[in-house]
């Protein structure tokens, strides 16, 4: 939808239950700060003014892995942002990471892709340290989460940003960021932040119009003014997207696009792999020692007994495995399918099928480690630049 208040379609009329351990879950919507949620993409494409993500579109991304192999749900104007690209106007990718734990593989999404757009479209990149939203949803003070941010830097550096093309920042600390949450804030109400999110704790919508400011950021006149700014993020996070072009709306800016690519399952099957349960979690800091662990613990679609699984073979909807490795970890695509044969034909059993497909994901992970080591240097000057420039 063009008019970003209609993008919040039936938002106001959501009604909203607990689920466990405090948190909130939207009945027809979506909560950005819960762990465990189920979607049917097709309900929010209609619901949410979403478009989905088709194969012609897809094309024009040749060379990420992502889109060809399934991986992008949906879109919010992504062929204007490439027409812009196309057209040589300047253009903006922007995400970031909350500094409560370790990159892991669903972080490692998001920044690949952002580096996607950087390295073939020209896109400059803002990476925004949540710190103030770790404190928020996680209680972690600003300078608890300082060595952290620094690790998750050096985890982008060692993916491939090119810190040359790009802003990273503390939200702490960046001062445009945090005059506009407060100028944005008078384009706020309680009703509509009640709408978009449930009932909260105002620090968590203080959060979300600091989140908008952040990805506002790239439109300041500081860094040439508006343009499209794309915003690649798990579906779970919609409510910042359409937050942000409400704000954008009232503000004649240019309306932020986004791109929505699939929630990296648990390793034990869970929805959604959460940084609050390091073991269903593989975190790119990880030792060979403990990653081997988790993957060779990892969810298959192995059958409950070896003669189920011969006869019937496996179910590959249900590996997370094969999920891991098909979005991350085999580029290859011959051996990719030669590895969901392995499943579905039953041809290995579960534990051949680890013992075969883990030192992949073990090999790419002690690369990305060393390359990471390297970065650290780069990334502690990188916070410390600014720091002093904020």
């Amino acid at each position: 939808m063009n008019d970003a208040r209609q993008a919040n379609g039936k938002v106001g009329d959501e009604s909203v239950r607990q689920k466990g351990k405090g948190e909130l879950l939207t009945m027809n919507g979506i909560d950005p700060w819960a762990s465990e949620q189920r979607f049917d993409v097709s309900k929010l494409i209609e619901e949410f003014g979403m478009s989905s993500f088709t194969p012609a579109l897809a094309s024009r991304l040749q060379g990420f892995l992502l889109a060809k192999r399934g991986g992008m749900l949906a879109h919010r104007e992504l062929d204007h942002w490439l027409a812009d690209s196309e057209k040589g106007k300047p253009v903006a990718v922007m995400s970031g990471i909350k500094p409560s734990s370790e990159f892991h593989l669903g972080s490692k999404l998001t920044a690949q892709e952002l580096i996607f757009y950087q390295k073939n479209f020209g896109a400059k990149v803002f990476y925004a340290i949540a710190d103030l939203e770790a404190f928020a949803d996680n209680g972690i003070t600003l300078e608890q989460s300082h060595e952290t941010a620094v690790s998750n830097v050096a985890d982008l550096l060692a993916l491939g940003l090119d810190e040359k093309n790009a802003h990273i920042y503390k939200q702490s600390e960046e001062r445009r960021v945090m005059n506009a949450a407060f100028i944005y804030s008078k384009r706020a109400t309680p009703a509509m932040l009640n709408a978009i999110y449930g009932e909260r704790n105002y620090s968590l919508y203080f959060s979300a119009l600091v989140q908008v400011a952040d990805i506002l950021l790239p439109q300041h006149k500081d860094f040439g003014g508006p343009k499209r700014v794309l915003v690649p993020v798990g579906i779970d996070q919609d409510p910042h997207i359409r937050f942000a072009r409400d704000i954008a709306f009232k503000e004649k800016l240019a309306l932020p696009c986004a791109t929505y690519h699939v929630t990296m399952r648990g390793l034990r099957g869970e929805t959604k792999m959460s940084k609050r349960d390091p073991m269903s979690t593989l975190s790119l800091s990880d030792s060979q020692e403990v990653a081997k662990k988790k993957l060779m613990a990892a969810f298959t679609g192995g059958r409950a007994t070896a003669e189920e699984q011969r006869k019937l073979g496996g179910d590959i909807e249900k590996d997370v495995l094969y999920e891991l490795a098909r979005f991350h970890f085999i580029d290859d695509d011959a051996l990719l399918e030669e590895m969901k044969q392995d499943m579905v034909t039953g041809r290995l059993l579960s534990g051949e099928y680890k013992q075969k497909y883990v030192p992949y994901m073990l090999d790419w992970l002690a690369a990305h480690q060393k390359r990471k080591k390297e970065c650290l240097p780069r990334a502690k000057r990188i916070l410390e630049k600014a720091q002093k420039e904020g």
